[in-house]
């Protein structure tokens, strides 16, 4: 008996399964930090944004108040935004 599988095709279905499941992964972390996010007057929440495709996402945010507020400035985010984040994605 023999056994033949076409490695390309293969291939392409598991890179676009991971893709896929990059992407949610993604839309999931992006939802989450805007839900951490503190609001003042909401520019920061709003200001989150992902770019990227394939197996590279980035998730960033615009304002330049945002390490403050990473690093614990904000009484509303004491722990930050995106580490509390990514340590929870997936549970």
């Amino acid at each position: 008996m023999k056994v033949i599988f076409k490695s390309l095709l293969l291939t392409k279905a598991l890179t676009k399964g991971v893709e896929g499941q990059i992407q949610k992964t993604s839309e999931e972390v992006l939802k989450e930090v805007k839900r951490r996010s503190p609001v003042r007057s909401g520019r920061f929440q709003k200001s989150w944004r992902m770019s990227g495709g394939g197996t590279k996402r980035t998730i960033s945010n615009t304002q330049s108040y945002g390490h403050a507020l990473e690093h614990g400035r904000s009484g509303q985010a004491p722990r930050g935004i995106v580490g509390p984040t990514l340590k929870n994605i997936g549970k």
